[in-house]
């Protein structure tokens, strides 16, 4: 009964919304309001990691994707011409 209620804990909102709260109160407090120059350093490793995020997900994987693809469908290939009736 236990798993049931953590499961309901894990997919109502008011859980992913107070722990996007509870971390940008932590960032604030530690990080942005704690010293002038932890402000810029925490905005320039945001905007690398979202830059990160972009582009191998955006730019590079899409090539990932149709290399896969292309695997995928030689070894189907492959196994149709071995195992056809």
């Amino acid at each position: 009964m236990a798993a049931v209620g953590s499961l309901k804990r894990f997919l109502s909102p008011a859980f992913y919304q107070a722990s996007a709260t509870d971390f940008g109160t932590m960032m604030r407090t530690k990080y942005i309001r704690g010293n002038v120059l932890a402000q810029p350093i925490v905005g320039f490793m945001v905007s690398i990691g979202t830059l990160g995020y972009f582009i191998e997900y955006a730019v590079l994987g899409r090539y990932h994707v149709a290399h896969t693809k292309e695997k995928t469908a030689l070894a189907l290939k492959e196994y149709d011409a071995k195992h056809a009736h």
